[in-house]
């Protein structure tokens, strides 16, 4: 069976993903799916759940996670974030972070902790995510 998943590898598939954020009310303006690791999760041919990394040094930011009205309670949610974390590992990254203010549950039974803004390592303030981020709890996962 083939995968759901599909890495953002074009502009066509890259509106899809950011029409997906723009529902869910997720920035998505300082992506680039030729820089980022972009994931969509495809369902009868449409574009219906999105996940991203952002590579900072020996760590990630894991980002854009959403899951379209309609198609939510299928574990799709698990299904990108287990890839992203897969992935990361495939990197040999230290860990992952991300900012929440609505999924801190979700992402503590994936094993994320949370853990105050000021410890998230400097070269992750980068992110146009951290500058601007409207969510106010950090998280982390050591890989």
């Amino acid at each position: 069976m083939e995968s759901p998943l599909k890495v953002i590898a074009d502009e066509k598939d890259f509106q899809a993903f950011r029409t997906v954020l723009k529902s869910s009310d997720l920035p998505f303006d300082d992506l680039n799916y030729q820089k980022d690791l972009l994931v969509g999760y495809i369902e009868d041919g449409a574009l219906v759940g999105t996940g991203a990394l952002e590579i900072y040094g020996a760590y990630a930011l894991l980002r854009s996670l959403s899951v379209k009205l309609g198609t939510r309670g299928k574990a799709l949610g698990t299904v990108i974030t287990e890839y992203l974390i897969g992935n990361a590992k495939e990197h040999k990254l230290k860990g992952i972070y991300l900012l929440t203010d609505k999924a801190q549950g979700f992402f503590q039974r994936k094993g994320f902790t949370e853990v105050p803004r000021a410890t998230v390592p400097q070269e992750l303030h980068a992110s146009s995510e951290f500058a601007n981020a409207r969510a106010s709890v950090a998280m982390y996962l050591q890989l």
